[in-house]
């Protein structure tokens, strides 16, 4: 997929005082379920024992929940704050609230968490991702155990501090992170035609991207065309641009992944004072969910293993539309109404067996169906060459109503095959009409 939801590196105005861990009931290990949607992990979550959706996210240190701040009565001891990450300079004011009891998955709990609040519109993910995302669970979660992820069956298992998970690892493969400022680090190497790139490389688990690069912070190079520029994720200060392309592979310790794409942000998309020391890039969750994962914050140590769709390949949008979930509305539709048998059919003395037609056996339902946007058409993209423009509603894909559909589903067929013809039905003022073109790969292999 396109997007990476999260861009942001928090930090604070004031010094941090001591806070909360997580704890598992017995402290014993603990599984719960989650949602993989459009590449990012979603964990429920309760905060004071009300329910939330959160993506968990490596890639940011703390908690933090979007909401409109004078709905957070709910939340404890209050105060204003300002906020500061990639894409923004000037700062976003919110509120951190504490000693807060938060719970994750119905099994780990802390008593005593920080909340950091900032205005839900500020941070515009549920729009890009098609789904409702409250917040973003960050590193605090990872500090307290050894997390399992198992992107196969959407599950995840914690493990309390100096648990022996031996058995749970068998047949993964040992890599060492460096920890710095509660976030994990590895090095990759990626080949760029004949030229190896290598360094250190953010794990970051809300990236949506399979990989990041920083192209301006690497000496004399330069990114290879074929390329796209186009909307690359979200940050503080609104949508970040860049460019996009295919490199040959990328290697992470022994396991070698070909022709992964790599998006390039723009440099005054970054906050550069708040980028790690020697820091290159990011490896994003399209890379990671390829894997069976174990990541220990406390031993410093990453455990991979090849899972089902190791060697699928990595797609990317070849109509070149960026689409966007533009709410719910009421939709009426004509069903088939359920009649009791004996309305449905009457047996007659000397007429065998009657079936009644009647119009009643038709009825109205009143059915509350997502809405979709196109928020951004790319450059000489077949989707530009059939006029689509920004702020089009879609309304059919391949012949099926939006309405039926989620935004990964309708990014799926975006990204299908080369060749294959695309059908959509849109919406422009009051005006609605239907195009037809063929998917191309900007960025072949």
């Amino acid at each position: 997929m396109r997007w990476f939801a999260c861009i942001a590196i928090f930090c604070i105005s004031c010094v941090a005082k001591s806070q909360g861990i997580f704890q598992l009931p017995d402290h014993k290990p603990a599984s719960f379920k989650f949602e993989l949607v459009n590449n990012i992990v979603l964990v429920p979550l309760t905060i004071n024992g009300i329910p939330f959706s959160f993506l968990l996210d490596t890639g940011v240190k703390e908690t933090i929940l979007f909401i409109n701040t004078e709905d957070s009565l709910y939340l404890k001891n209050q105060s204003k704050m300002t906020f500061r990450g990639i894409g923004i300079e000037d700062g976003v004011e919110g509120i951190l609230s504490t000693d807060n009891v938060v719970e994750v998955g119905g099994v780990a709990v802390d008593s005593l968490h920080w909340l950091y609040v900032i205005q839900g519109t500020e941070l515009d993910i549920s729009s890009d991702v098609g789904v409702a995302i409250n917040g973003i669970l960050g590193s605090k979660f990872f500090d307290s155990f050894a997390v399992q992820l198992d992107y196969q069956k959407q599950r995840i298992t914690l493990f309390p501090p100096d648990y022996d998970y031996e058995k749970s690892i068998r047949k993964y493969s040992y890599i060492p992170i460096a920890i710095e400022n509660a976030r994990p680090y590895i090095v990759a190497n990626m080949l760029v035609d004949s030229l190896w790139v290598s360094g250190k490389m953010l794990l970051d688990m809300g990236n949506t991207t399979p990989l990041m690069l920083f192209a301006f912070l690497l000496p004399e190079f330069h990114i290879k065309a074929p390329y796209v520029e186009e909307y690359i994720g979200r940050g503080f200060n609104g949508a970040v641009y860049g460019k996009r392309n295919r490199i040959r592979k990328v290697t992470i310790a022994d396991f070698m992944l070909e022709y992964p794409i790599v998006a390039y942000p723009d440099s005054n998309a970054l906050f550069m004072s708040k980028l790690a020391q020697n820091r290159i890039g990011s490896v994003g969750n399209q890379v990671l969910q390829r894997f069976h994962l174990l990541i220990d914050y406390r031993k410093k140590a990453l455990y991979l293993r090849k899972n089902k769709i190791f060697t699928k390949p990595f797609l990317i949008n070849m109509a070149g539309l960026e689409v966007r979930h533009d709410g719910m509305i009421w939709k009426k539709e004509l069903v088939k109404a359920r009649l009791p048998k004996k309305q449905e059919r009457q047996k007659m003395p000397d007429q065998g067996i009657t079936i009644n037609f009647a119009n009643d056996a038709l009825q109205y339902a009143f059915v509350l169906q997502p809405t979709f946007r196109i928020a951004g058409v790319r450059k000489n993209s077949p989707a530009a060459a059939a006029g689509i423009q920004a702020g089009d509603k879609l309304l059919k894909v391949n012949g099926k109503s939006v309405g039926r559909l989620t935004l990964s589903k309708i990014m799926s067929a975006l990204q299908s095959r080369p060749g294959e013809t695309l059908r959509l039905i849109l919406l422009r003022g009051d005006e609605q009409y239907q195009t037809r073109f063929p998917l191309v790969d900007p960025i072949p292999f």
